[in-house]
């Protein structure tokens, strides 16, 4: 199955390939070359200098919520995938904790 970024262009393109065999991947077309790649953060490097640029920060987080959705068990437990969570997650309830405003009864 294949997922397309939304935002792809005839320069750039960039689709996330599910495999019923073997590891999910991600396809990215960039500067006439095509490449796999198999993190978010590794199809941010493809771009090279322009990998901090908000259409990049864009992608990777497009991959992210890909990873999110269809990501194996093996994708879910990648130490960056878990570092974007704790940053980022998906939901205000992640950040925000639920006794901070508690007082206690006496």
């Amino acid at each position: 199955m294949e997922y397309h970024f939304p935002d792809n262009t005839v320069s750039s393109s960039v689709t996330y390939m599910r495999t019923r065999e073997g590891p999910n991947h991600f396809r990215v077309y960039y500067k006439n070359a095509a490449v796999i790649r198999m993190t978010p953060k590794e199809v941010g490097a493809v771009f090279g200098v322009a990998r901090f640029t908000p259409s990049v920060n864009k992608i990777r987080d497009w991959c992210y919520e890909m990873v999110k959705e269809y990501g194996s068990d093996m994708d879910k437990d990648n130490q960056e995938y878990k570092n974007y969570i704790a940053k980022h997650g998906f939901g205000p309830e992640v950040h925000s904790d639920p006794t901070a405003n508690t007082k206690m009864i006496t």
